[in-house]
């Protein structure tokens, strides 16, 4: 086994733990320190190298030996539990498992270089340990950037397991893997005097960082031809939907054009026989049939200020369900949205849960119409929703509206939330509205 002075393996565990902790956080933007990320990596690196430093049993391969990486691995679970985000843990081992392996695999691949091109002195010395490092720094900011597009598939990929058999399976499967590693390379590390269980050890772990990437690939690839094809679907369902209504407006077009001018036959003959009282008459007979409404008819074109298509379909969908219940609902997005495919996902979802359940009981309230209001701050995605109440109507709890005749719940809503959203249910003299604001990180 190739020992090190003091100086090199501080400078050793403080450049791999914070490369370590860098990779850890590359798929989780939301999870991150809001400011000042990189400098959170150098502390942490810093904090691993002083524990693994003053640790005693550090050179011995005993569970006491390994009081930094709990130490660490704890502190990051006890950030998780503090931001209310322990939804995210199997994935966050996931990419934890990954990120190890990457790093063991770079470094283990320069040290097992520098030594066949120098000798095991340098490369154990404090010279070649710089050199070392520098090397590895280099290839870990050639690797971030080269991931980089990679950050949109992987956190969709997350946000769709969660919760889901696939991602404890997907666990289990990173768990065995890393223990595996884990095993060879103490195995290795206790052969005496000799330094090529580095090549080895470099050896597997490329060979299983670069399997775990192929069925990472293949994972996102499925998950991808999966939502496209469930968009294809649900676009196919929506298009036949509007297709219908569009289909039902042009009749009605036919229709008012035809009584148009039945109506202008009868009023001109009226006024050709000079006979005022029965154009008189005719007009307020016309008149007392017309039906009037101030909104103008919704179409999908309006809702282009939506990048997402799950979004824009799922709330002219959900309009053309209101229209189907003698409900009018009004959509209002007053800017274009900015926030990213797994948040809008999200507010589809919750636009999802809070409609329909309550088109019925807003169908029996005067006047029967829901404002749906989305509006956004750098922080947040919001959601507003302002309804008719009955007189008589009181908040029951954070999801329920209720009335003698009847209440509006909001319960499948509130079981849709995720934990970092909040939700507020209020009541203003005939009028009721429900925020939910949704973080954007």
């Amino acid at each position: 086994m190739i020992t090190v002075d003091a100086v090199s393996f501080a400078m050793a565990d403080f450049s791999l733990v914070f490369w370590f902790v860098y990779f850890q956080y590359y798929w989780f933007p939301h999870l991150r320190v809001k400011k000042n990320f990189l400098l959170f990596c150098a502390l942490v690196g810093l904090g691993f190298m002083a524990l693994d430093l003053l640790n005693p049993f550090t050179a011995k391969s005993t569970l006491l030996g390994m009081f930094p990486i709990i130490a660490l691995l704890g502190f990051e679970v006890g950030m998780l539990a503090f931001q209310n985000n322990w939804q995210y843990l199997p994935a966050f081992i996931d990419v934890s498992i990954l990120a190890y392996l990457l790093t063991e695999f770079v470094d283990m691949s320069v040290i097992a270089g520098t030594i066949r091109l120098t000798s095991v002195s340098f490369a154990s010395s404090v010279w070649g340990t710089l050199t070392e490092l520098t090397i590895d720094t280099v290839l870990f900011t050639l690797i971030a950037m080269g991931i980089l597009l990679t950050r949109a598939p992987m956190e969709n990929l997350i946000q769709a397991m969660l919760g889901r058999s696939t991602e404890y399976l997907f666990l289990i499967f990173m768990t065995v893997l890393g223990l595996v590693y884990i095993l060879f390379e103490y195995s290795l590390q206790s052969l005496a005097d000799s330094d090529h269980y580095l090549i080895f050890l470099a050896g597997i772990s490329g060979t299983l960082v670069v399997g775990l990437t192929l069925s990472t690939y293949m994972l996102i690839q499925t998950h991808l031809q999966e939502e496209h094809l469930q968009l294809q679907v649900q676009q196919q369902a929506f298009r036949e939907q509007y297709t219908t209504e569009l289909n039902r407006q042009l009749a009605t077009v036919r229709k008012f054009s035809h009584d148009y001018q039945n109506m202008l036959l009868g009023l001109g003959g009226y006024l050709e026989d000079q006979d005022y009282d029965g154009f008189r008459q005719l007009y307020i007979d016309i008149r007392s049939g017309w039906t009037t409404s101030n909104a103008a008819e919704l179409t999908i074109d309006d809702l282009s200020t939506i990048p997402s298509s799950g979004l824009r379909y799922g709330l002219y969908h959900n309009y053309l369900l209101a229209r189907e219940q003698g409900v009018q609902l009004f959509v209002k997005v007053p800017a274009p949205l900015t926030a990213t495919v797994a948040v809008l996902k999200e507010m589809g979802t919750l636009v999802d849960q809070a409609l329909p359940p309550i088109l019925p009981g807003i169908s029996h309230i005067q006047p029967p119409m829901i404002t749906l209001e989305l509006t956004e701050t750098s922080r947040l995605l919001r959601l507003s929703l302002t309804f008719p109440v009955p007189p008589d109507a009181k908040v029951d709890g954070k999801h329920r509206v209720i009335a003698e005749h009847g209440e509006l719940n909001f319960s499948k809503l509130q079981r849709s939330l995720p934990h970092s959203a909040t939700s507020t249910l209020q009541i203003k003299l005939h009028w009721g509205q429900l925020i939910v604001a949704l973080p954007k990180g």
